[in-house]
């Protein structure tokens, strides 16, 4: 159950990829790319995306530390905490979940019986 949980993220990521528009660094009209990661997205309106003007700030100070190593660890940094630290996190909550939940059944037996 943990392993296909973890893999769902996986899943969807390979999904995103195979039927998503190549990325592109060009400002795009109709759609966001990877000139609105590197410059702020023009596209965006606190009308549109309320949420993006909320959460910028979080998303700009996430990038400040994955680029605090300097020196071009900044991939690096951002493989090891989204692709190995956060899955990581998420299969140790999802193992104490399914563990808790079986504990939790065998304790309210044992009160049954």
């Amino acid at each position: 159950m943990v392993g296909l949980l973890s893999a769902l993220p996986l899943a969807f990521g390979y999904y995103v990829n195979e039927t998503g528009p190549p990325p592109t660094y060009k400002l795009l009209a109709d759609r966001c790319s990877r000139y609105c990661e590197k410059h702020g997205c023009p596209h965006a309106t606190p009308a549109n995306s309320p949420a993006f003007f909320r959460l910028r700030p979080l998303y700009v100070g996430t990038i400040k530390a994955l680029a605090a190593g300097g020196l071009g660890l900044y991939a690096a940094a951002n493989i090891a905490f989204y692709v190995v630290l956060i899955p990581l996190l998420l299969i140790w909550l999802t193992y104490g979940a399914l563990r808790n939940s079986v504990l939790i059944r065998r304790i309210k037996s044992e009160l049954h019986e």
